[in-house]
């Protein structure tokens, strides 16, 4: 076993070392394969803040201490695990939390974790709280917990992680009871175990349950998602096991990507995964079959690839962070991920693990300065109702494309210009459609059925470009492939 452990680790250092110098930044290979998220801190910009996204501070006496998971029990009770953003490898056990929605965050440390680092952390209220601990330098890693809100905490050790290759991921509980958690492979399946006694007992899941790994597959440090009874969670290596009974039985389906992917649903049928593991532009898939069957997504404007989730309570929205060098701030998506666009004034601000309650209120991590200065973002929403505009497109004879209005305001003189680019000779290449009030929840649909030259077998491979705009200055874009079908254009 000890070959076997050592040529996982030596594997898992080499594709941190390859993440770190793609991102330019200065963190070391790990024996931990949690470093891949893990990013060193950087120089604070002086940039305008956007009123819906406010500084807090996590109360973290030492600096540089980077928040690597964030859960929102509610929008005023959030608890917080830390790295060293210094020494992206070291053991640390701190955590933080508030009880007033982030006016004021209490640190505190894991005691009794000793060599030890969190992998992500669950709470059900003030007082209590779980956190799977890996080893960073020697300790007694597993499930660690908490009833008296962080003061003490003990682990609970029928939740084993205590092989060789064994390294706790994730914790959930639905209520004070139930609860699964979940750990790589060992001795040939996944370490999953269940219990009904709020951990008091913990009991494996058999093999038998769960679909066997690839060779060097692994799961990843909170990278999951629960609906219901429904629990997603992803692995290294682009697949996404799922459980619709609390862990007790799982089935398991490649997505379109390929490497350490976080599934993020709205509902038990859509949801979408992200590959945190990208060194450029980051990777989308989605499901509409709750995961059974996964499409990549080409998108436009700047999706981050630090952390990504579903907003609570919304149509379709999903926000994006990014913490790496070039790559750090923070976007929103208001149609499932097919279009993004920027909070201009968090540009250059390093934003880590996302988590959000109703109503859009959440909070995204960050580093700290000092024991009052900075670690964690809060975000509100704006206090300035806005229309948001979304475009759609649908073939047929030719297509058809609708322009929505999803925001908290009706938009006026709202123009869509819609060009063909590329490909065989179209008649018209460019036309379009308006309408002067477009409501709260309305649309307006725009048909095209250009010509083209050509035959059905002859791809000519054009794009069509649509622009929406608006008085209040809001605006989207969409792009798709095209193709002649008997010398119509449509969709590709």
């Amino acid at each position: 076993m000890k070959s076997i452990n050592k040529a996982k680790t030596l594997l898992e250092a080499v594709i941190v070392i390859a993440v770190a110098l793609a991102f330019v930044m200065p963190v070391t290979a790990a024996t931990s394969k949690t470093s891949l998220a893990k990013i060193a801190p950087s120089e604070p910009k002086n940039i305008f803040m956007d009123p819906e996204w406010i500084e807090q501070a996590t109360g973290f006496p030492d600096p540089s201490r980077g928040i690597n998971y964030v859960h929102c029990v509610d929008e005023n009770i959030v608890w917080a695990v830390a790295y060293d953003g210094l020494s992206s490898t070291s053991p640390c056990q701190d955590f933080t939390k508030t009880i007033d929605g982030g006016t004021t965050w209490t640190s505190g440390v894991v005691f009794g974790a000793d060599g030890l680092r969190s992998a992500m952390i669950f709470a059900l209220d003030e007082n209590t709280a779980w956190i799977p601990m890996f080893a960073a330098s020697g300790g007694v890693q597993g499930i660690y917990y908490t009833s008296n809100g962080g003061s003490t905490w003990a682990r609970q050790t029928s939740a084993d992680y205590n092989l060789a290759g064994s390294f706790p991921n994730c914790v959930h509980f639905w209520d004070a009871n139930v609860g699964w958690c979940m750990g790589d492979p060992v001795g040939g399946y996944y370490e999953i175990y269940t219990t009904i006694d709020g951990g008091t007992t913990w009991t494996r899941v058999p093999s038998a349950n769960i679909p066997a790994p690839l060779s060097g597959e692994f799961g990843v440090v909170g990278y999951y998602d629960v609906i219901g009874d429904t629990i997603w969670f992803g692995t290294n290596m682009g697949r996404v096991y799922k459980s619709i009974d609390k862990g007790l039985d799982w089935t398991v389906a490649q997505t379109t990507l390929s490497a350490y992917i976080k599934p993020t649903f709205k509902d038990a049928n859509n949801g979408l995964v992200i590959d945190l593991n990208s060194a450029a532009n980051a990777l989308l898939a989605e499901t509409w079959d709750g995961g059974d069957t996964w499409e990549s997504i080409t998108y436009s404007g700047p999706c981050y690839d630090s952390d990504m989730t579903y907003i609570p309570g919304t149509d379709n929205m999903y926000i994006s962070s990014g913490a790496a060098s070039g790559k750090s701030g923070a976007s929103y998506s208001l149609d499932g991920g097919y279009s993004w666009t920027d909070y201009t004034e968090q540009a250059g601000k390093q934003m880590m693990n996302l988590d959000f309650v109703e109503g859009k209120i959440g909070w995204a991590g960050a580093f700290n300065t000092d024991e009052t200065t900075g670690g964690i973002w809060k975000h509100i929403p704006s206090v300035i109702p806005k229309p948001v505009l979304t475009i759609s497109i649908t073939g047929g004879k030719g297509f058809t494309v609708t322009v929505n209005n999803i925001g908290d305001a009706d938009a006026t003189n709202v123009v869509c210009n819609i060009a063909i680019e590329g490909g065989l000779f179209v008649i018209p290449k460019q036309f379009s459609g308006s309408q002067a009030t477009l409501g709260i929840g309305q649309s307006f649909t725009i048909t095209g059925a250009p010509k083209g030259i050509g035959l059905g077998i002859l791809i000519g491979m054009p794009s069509i470009i649509m622009d929406a705009t608006c008085d209040e200055g809001v605006s989207a874009t969409k792009t798709v492939a095209a193709k002649i079908f008997f010398s119509t254009v449509t969709l590709q």
